[in-house]
């Protein structure tokens, strides 16, 4: 098949969890037989937004788009962004002069791509699936996690459009923010209809969709996989004498629940634990502050190293590093990329039970399932593995069957362009010839 991946960004220039799903899934798809090309943003300073350039012409062939989010002005310019639709249109007609029509467009993340890109390929007829990695079609902040620091369990436009004006009020006022919540939803209903096929990772990120009013029947069930070669070599966790070493992988932001973790390590005897935090600390929609609010309560001698950012390369060196890997997530994450790279590195975990992240492990088999937010709860895990380190080998001796490569992903969803082949192809069979 000749498949075209379309992303909101792609390692090197951009490397997180969808980027790296990408950038794996495109070179699966390569080994298998495909041709395969990667349609990117990236921040090409100096750059006319949608003008794009070949960076890798082989296979994979990747062209990379500049966006910067210029003229980002209200609610519907984060969503729509005519020179990234245009450039989707102009990219489509050169490919097809050059002889390379698409079997199937596999559409990743939206964000500075623009929602009308659908619109694009639906009028190009190029047969597309959507994977849905996040809930940012209808909720701006992605994580359908409040302003107030509270999970969401549907799109509401009155308790959306509270969230929204705190989070955006220089384009909500207090009269239009429900209206413009609405009109949200609604963009991301229009959208959600135009692809052939909507691909979830964890059957548990669908109810949402459901309850905005997508039909059930729209969504496939296709579990990511992660880049197991480079993990595997890495010895299981022993369980070794000596404080347990837990590590925190990822953003350092509220919906990720690492004040949770600290919360709970508070309450154990000094010296049991030793915490290592890898990853960034960002803004978080406009508030600086957690980290501050996580770090500064933080006793001397509370065990807890942060690092910093981390590059990909450095993964296999730190998970080495740590015996347990702790995700005590507060939102309803999709899927959990460092929880299952933790796995494929033998690794147990300690996983909330919300979201996709449950789907993960057996609980006490590869790790455990935990209330989430539950302070007391976490302490008594984290407390128990730290007191039976030959638990924590047991479980890693378990943890690698539960890991799954790029490949087995790539071949179901090769199964499910053909579905999205299918179902264009009835669409169409009265109607004209494609216009690119």
């Amino acid at each position: 098949m000749r498949i075209l991946l379309v992303c909101h960004g792609l390692p090197p220039d951009s490397v997180g969890g969808v980027e790296q799903h990408v950038d794996g899934l495109a070179h699966a798809l390569v080994q298998q037989g495909h041709a395969v090309e990667v349609f990117a943003r990236e921040g090409t300073p100096g750059t006319p937004q949608g003008t794009f350039r070949c960076t890798h012409d082989g296979n994979p062939r990747i062209t990379r788009v500049a966006y910067r989010w210029e003229q980002v002005r209200d609610l519907d310019t984060i969503y729509t962004s005519p020179p990234m639709a245009a450039a989707l249109q102009s990219f489509l007609t050169e490919r097809a002069a050059a002889g390379s029509r698409f079997d199937v467009c596999h559409v990743h993340h939206l964000t500075g791509m623009s929602t009308d890109a659908l619109a694009v390929l639906h009028d190009a007829r190029v047969p597309t699936v959507l994977t849905l990695h996040d809930y940012w079609l209808f909720c701006p902040r992605g994580q359908m996690f409040h302003k107030r620091e509270e999970r969401c369990e549907r799109a509401e436009p009155t308790r959306c459009g509270e969230c929204l004006h705190a989070t955006f009020p220089w384009w909500l006022s207090e009269r239009d923010r429900v209206a413009k919540a609405g009109a949200v939803h609604a963009r991301a209903l229009r959208t959600l209809a135009l692809p052939e096929v909507l691909v979830v990772p964890s059957a548990r990120a669908i109810p949402p969709f459901t309850a905005l009013g997508v039909p059930a029947d729209r969504f496939v069930v296709v579990e990511n996989g992660v880049d197991t070669e480079r993990l595997e070599a890495l010895r299981p966790a022993g369980g070794g004498p000596g404080p347990l070493r837990l590590g925190y992988f990822g953003t350092v932001m509220p919906s990720k629940g690492l004040h949770v973790l600290l919360a709970a390590l508070a309450t154990l005897p000094p010296g049991r634990v030793r915490l290592h935090i890898h990853g960034n600390v960002v803004p978080y929609h406009g508030d600086e502050s957690y980290a501050t609010r996580c770090f500064q309560r933080l006793p001397p001698g509370a065990g807890v190293t942060y690092f910093g950012p981390y590059a990909l390369g450095e993964l296999p060196k730190l998970l080495e590093g740590i015996d347990v890997l702790a995700a005590p997530a507060l939102w309803h994450e999709a899927f959990g990329l460092t929880v299952r790279e933790a796995l494929a590195a033998s690794r147990p975990v300690l996983v909330s039970r919300v979201g996709g992240l449950q789907d993960a492990v057996e609980d006490e088999v590869q790790g455990l399932v935990l209330p989430p937010g539950d302070v007391a709860a976490w302490a008594m895990a984290i407390d128990t593995l730290a007191k039976d380190p030959h638990r924590v080998a047991r479980m890693a001796r378990h943890c690698r069957a539960r890991a799954r490569g790029f490949a087995p992903m790539a071949a179901d969803l090769v199964a499910v362009y053909q579905v999205a082949r299918r179902r264009a192809a009835e669409h169409h069979a009265s109607t004209g010839p494609a216009v690119t």
